[in-house]
């Protein structure tokens, strides 16, 4: 990749995530969190590739998606400042997963758990 120009990816069913093509996100078609997790080493394997032609600094994860990979193979993926995986709720709301993440992240960037 010649230029700096990072995308936005987004990553979950079908039917949650078309919408956002029409902001310029970059939608991924995940129906399990196995696929998902795929993606997302792919994606990540791609940044640290310097003729790689497509590189997300930001990765949103449909939450319903994201509870079904493994803890522990999420955190994998998640190292490092990018790309910043997101979880975002899906249509059947919020399970609390992406505040749990979102705290995880301010409590490692800071030092404290600040979202209390």
């Amino acid at each position: 990749m010649k230029n700096n120009q990072y995308k936005t990816a987004i990553i979950g069913p079908k039917n949650v995530i078309s919408g956002f093509k029409a902001l310029g996100v970059e939608a991924f078609d995940a129906p399990s969190g196995e696929s998902a997790l795929e993606i997302l080493k792919n994606i990540k394997k791609d940044f640290t590739v310097e003729t790689a032609t497509e590189k997300y600094a930001v990765v949103i994860l449909i939450e319903s998606i994201a509870n079904q990979i493994p803890k522990q193979e999420l955190d994998k993926v998640s190292r490092g400042a990018l790309p910043a995986i997101v979880v975002l709720p899906g249509l059947e709301g919020s399970t609390g997963a992406g505040v749990a993440k979102l705290k995880q992240l301010a409590e490692r960037a800071i030092g404290s758990d600040i979202l209390n």
